[in-house]
């Protein structure tokens, strides 16, 4: 028993059909952009495959040729749309466009085999460039197993040209992309899956060391970054406390004491650089890690950081609301333990709030 060629195309269109469906049905639960462009480029092509049974006009093959072309822009697409970016630019429609008119205006002068060279080189190019975009852009194991998979249909676009210069009166090119997409098309869509696995659990890591109120590190999250012993060498810690904080709540209700601790976090973070973190300990309090051992610097680091937040009231529902903030400054002496460094730490940002508040004390 033996397939014929339109049944290998049936077989083709049905699993990206399928595959596309599966993407479309998550889209439909979680409404992320990224599955919906991922799930219309495996029905697009899904349709285009099977479309090539169907005609043999060089219009009708050019617009097929496109439609493959476009479902691998919208894969690139759906890879922007879930690192943040916007998905769509312009040079995602370049490989679409000159693939139709490249076809056509060849076909049209009676250059039908290098039409279908132009265009295969085109749809090699566009999937290697896309399969880069994985590679490059992002982390994970899946993401860059994804990338490997769109960079192998890049030679096999390349041999299949080969084969219509060898063969141009045979099959053997189509029936070399057909069989090859069902092996790379099937690891394509477990890599996306795999992707969005590896995504759910990095969310899950980082809800567990972040602050949701505020945005900053937790206390899990601080002690983390210093997970041999939590040994501080060579830095800073600073103990921070936003001032009357009570006072604030009862003043402007605890809906303005959340945005009184997020703007601290926001103008904090503004004077922080690589290797800075600052963690919200708990209630009003704050730690921030700076990358020095003067304690000079680091005394005019944190004044910095309060005076930002006192210079400038918050407007908040109509209302300005004054924050100040006292701090506390320890430097590790060697490699001293980061609890032994917080207490010393908050025994000065008691002699700051003992002193007036509104101040620094080492």
């Amino acid at each position: 028993m033996s397939l014929d060629y339109a049944t290998i195309h049936l077989c083709n269109a049905l699993l990206n059909l399928s595959y596309g469906g599966m993407l479309l049905a998550l889209w439909y639960r979680r409404r992320e952009t990224h599955l919906l462009l991922w799930a219309a480029s495996l029905l697009l092509v899904s349709a285009a495959v099977y479309g090539f049974t169907l005609t043999r006009d060089s219009v009708g093959i050019a617009l097929l040729l496109t439609a493959v072309s476009i479902n691998i822009s919208l894969t690139w697409a759906g890879a922007r749309a879930l690192d943040g970016r916007p998905p769509f630019h312009w040079t995602l429609a370049a490989a679409p466009v000159a693939t139709f008119i490249g076809h056509v205006v060849l076909a049209s002068i009676g250059a039908r085999t290098g039409a279908n060279i132009f265009t295969t080189a085109l749809l090699a190019i566009n999937v290697a460039v896309t399969g880069l975009y994985f590679l490059r852009q992002g982390h994970g194991f899946a993401r860059k197993a994804v990338g490997w998979v769109l960079l192998s249909y890049a030679p096999v676009y390349v041999v299949s040209l080969f084969l219509d210069l060898a063969y141009p009166d045979s099959r053997a090119s189509s029936i070399l992309i057909l069989a090859s997409d069902f092996v790379l098309n099937n690891a394509f869509v477990v890599g996306l899956f795999a992707i969005m696995e590896e995504q759910a659990r990095d969310e899950l890591r980082r809800l567990a060391v972040t602050d949701q109120l505020t945005g900053a590190l937790n206390r899990v999250g601080l002690m983390g970054k210093f997970p041999d012993g939590h040994l501080l060498n060579a830095r800073a810690l600073l103990l921070a406390d936003l001032d009357h904080f009570k006072s604030i709540n009862d003043t402007y209700g605890h809906t303005g004491g959340d945005v009184a601790l997020k703007t601290f976090v926001d103008r904090a973070s503004e004077l922080l650089g690589k290797d800075e973190f600052i963690a919200r300990i708990g209630g009003e309090e704050f730690g921030i890690l700076l990358a020095t051992s003067d304690v000079n610097d680091a005394c005019w680091r944190a004044d910095q950081i309060r005076q930002r937040l006192a210079g400038e009231p918050v407007v908040w529902s109509g209302r300005r609301m004054a924050l100040t903030t006292s701090i506390g400054i320890a430097v590790a002496s060697g490699s001293e333990d980061l609890l032994a460094v917080m207490t010393r730490a908050d025994d000065a940002l008691y002699r700051a709030k003992r002193g007036g508040r509104n101040r620094v004390a080492a």
